[in-house]
Parts: structure tokens; sequence; C-alpha cells
């Protein structure tokens, strides 16, 4: 985020606050990650697409056992997707996966799946992010990163599925009405982290890692 709070660059777009070095930070927590998760309106805006890697972050995810790509997992209560976002920008990139809620019509669902994206279907009208996180890990996704955006963070929080939050501060100050980091309710129970790291860049970034104090149990409510 900006100094003043903001994760948007005066074009709405969080590209326009990012550093060198927080784009390499970002490159090396997908290069360490099972799959990315990413809420539906972030997917659109941003123009997510299946994810492809630089050779020194396959040769990571290599020396970690990982498969050679992490999954794009989006959530989204209405699949408003475009097929397209099966393929990479550029080269070979992993899976794709959208989950959403039950009862979609088939002609909704079938070019997704036709383009070679997996869709889940929930069992009701809204989406419990707690039990999606448990299903991913039961496929073998256990390392989530969630890339945003604000609604889609403030559901894990909620939940209580959180394990740690990854924050970098740039050194700008953008002024305007940009989101928050999280957007929705105020949790019932507020999470409580501890500082786990800190570390500065010669750019001027600030990365911090914050983990959760899991002294404090947390009484978290599913969220969709």
């Amino acid at each position: 985020m900006s100094l003043d709070g903001s994760v948007q660059g005066p074009d709405g777009r969080s590209g326009t606050i990012n550093t060198a070095s927080d784009r390499h930070v970002f490159a090396l927590q997908r290069a360490l990650a099972d799959a990315v998760l990413v809420g539906a309106n972030t997917a659109r805006y941003e123009g997510y697409r299946a994810i492809d890697l630089e050779p020194w972050q396959l040769q990571i995810r290599e020396q970690e056992g990982l498969a050679p790509y992490p999954v794009l997992v989006i959530i989204s209560a209405s699949v408003d997707l475009d097929p397209v976002i099966a393929t990479p920008a550029e080269g070979t990139g992993g899976g794709v996966m959208i989950i959403t809620t039950a009862g979609k019509p088939e002609g909704d669902l079938e070019p997704l799946r036709a383009a070679g994206i997996t869709v889940l279907e929930g069992e009701g009208s809204a989406l419990d992010v707690a039990m999606i996180i448990d299903q991913l890990a039961g496929t073998g996704l256990p390392r989530l990163l969630c890339e945003g955006g604000p609604r889609l963070h403030n559901h894990l929080l909620a939940a209580g599925v959180v394990d740690e939050v990854a924050l970098t501060l740039a050194p700008v100050v953008v002024g305007g009405q940009g989101l928050r980091s999280t957007s929705g309710a105020a949790l019932a129970v507020p999470s409580s982290f501890q500082l786990h790291h800190a570390l500065y860049a010669d750019d001027g970034a600030l990365f911090t890692n914050y983990r959760l104090n899991r002294a404090e149990p947390h009484e978290g409510a599913p969220s969709g």
C-alpha cells in the first residue's frame, strides 16, 4: 500500500504503486505457492491469466518439490469471466480453477470448461471460504497465496484462515479514494498478528511479514 493507505495508484490499479523490488518479491511468493487465490473482480480488472513463470522461478519450484506452475484459483459468484483466462500471457502456464455457487446454467459453464478451466460449484447460494481452503488443501494445494481483492481478503480474515500477511509499504503518497487492503464488514473478532520480519529495499519499499498470533484463538464465521 501507499504511505497514505491506498492499495491503488491514480489509475485504480495496484501495479501503479509497485516498485521493482516489490515485483521481485511478488514473483518469489508465486514461486513458492501451490495456488494463487484471487477474487473475480480483481481477476477481471488486473487482467489475470494462467500463471506463467520465469526460469529462476521454475528452478525454485523444482528445488522445493512443487509442481511446475501454481494453479490460479478464482472465486466468482457469477462466473462472468473470459475463457481466455485459461491461457498464459506468454509461453506455458499452470491450470485455472473457478469456484462458484451452485446452480449455474450449463451454458455459462461450458465455454469455461471447454477452454480447459476446472469449474467447481459449491453447495448453496453463498461460498464458505473456510471450506474452500480445506478442499484446496485436501487436493494437494496447501500453500495458498491470496493476491486480492479487498473483499476476498476480508472474507478470509473473517473465516480465520489467514496464517500470515505480507504487506509492502510503497514510498509514495497518492491521495484520492483508493481502496484499503480489506473491504467489507468489520471483523467480529479482530485478528491479531505479530511482526515476523521487515526488510528495507534499495528502491525505498519496506517489506513486512506478519504471522498470526496463535496464542489468541480466532472465532471467525464463514463468509461467502
